[in-house]
């Protein structure tokens, strides 16, 4: 199913941001090999489950893995 697919590439998204200052979408794109829409799925699964945080400084989006979020 894709639903499977979907959280196997958050799983790939989260093990990639572990311990990093926080990503980039080119840089995860690059990291990840995924294309487009699978990444942005990934990355919306994550944000609906308040894995990932987002900040922008300098003109520059960058994800972040959100270490207060509970299992």
């Amino acid at each position: 199913m894709y639903n499977d697919k979907i959280r196997i590439n958050a799983g790939i998204i989260s093990r990639l941001m572990n311990n990093t200052a926080g990503l980039t979408f080119n840089e995860l794109k690059e990291k990840s090999g995924l294309p487009d829409k699978d990444l942005y799925l990934a990355i919306g699964l994550l944000i609906g489950e308040d894995k990932v945080i987002f900040s922008s400084t300098h003109g520059e989006e960058r994800l972040y893995l959100n270490i207060y979020f509970y299992f």
